[in-house]
């Protein structure tokens, strides 16, 4: 049995959701599309994360259609090996790999400061201070004994 690529993966999982949703095809049709044998697939199938990533893909495919947000991402993730292939190729111009490496970056969220713009702040720790420089004025008059003698400070 063959290993299955992580970059295959996601894009099995796409698959098997669009499959679900749309055409319907006979598992034996799936596999062959997919490159898949038998044992291969049911061993896929038979995974949880395989199956929750499906059944995200086919909530996300219910609720929306197939956008072309979704495209895009199984698009991109299928292109982000040919990406780091060239990114580290000796004979890529500098400038050529310095752009992959900051797409890549930023497409993985490492270019976003924690409570930037745009980013979901409700779990941001709050801190509230207040200082107040009057005195309260429901204070009562303070007593000390002084050398015995009892002396109210207001």
């Amino acid at each position: 049995m063959k290993l299955i690529d992580s970059e295959d993966w996601e894009k099995h999982a796409f698959e098997v959701a669009r499959n679900m949703c749309g055409a319907k095809l006979p598992a034996e049709t799936l596999m062959g599309t997919l490159g898949l044998t038998e044992y291969e697939f049911s061993t896929l199938c038979d995974d949880s994360l395989f199956k929750r990533r499906v059944r995200e893909f086919t909530k996300e495919l219910t609720e929306n259609g197939t956008s072309f947000a979704l495209k895009a991402r199984v698009q991109a993730e299928d292109l982000l090996a040919t990406q780091y292939r060239i990114a580290k190729h000796p004979e890529t111009p500098p400038a050529v790999a310095i752009a992959a490496i900051a797409a890549t970056v930023r497409w993985a969220g490492f270019d976003k400061k924690p409570g930037g713009e745009g980013e979901d702040q409700s779990n941001a720790p709050k801190i509230s201070i207040n200082i107040s420089l009057a005195a309260p004025r429901d204070t009562q008059p303070v007593e000390k004994l002084v050398e015995g003698v009892v002396v109210s400070t207001q």
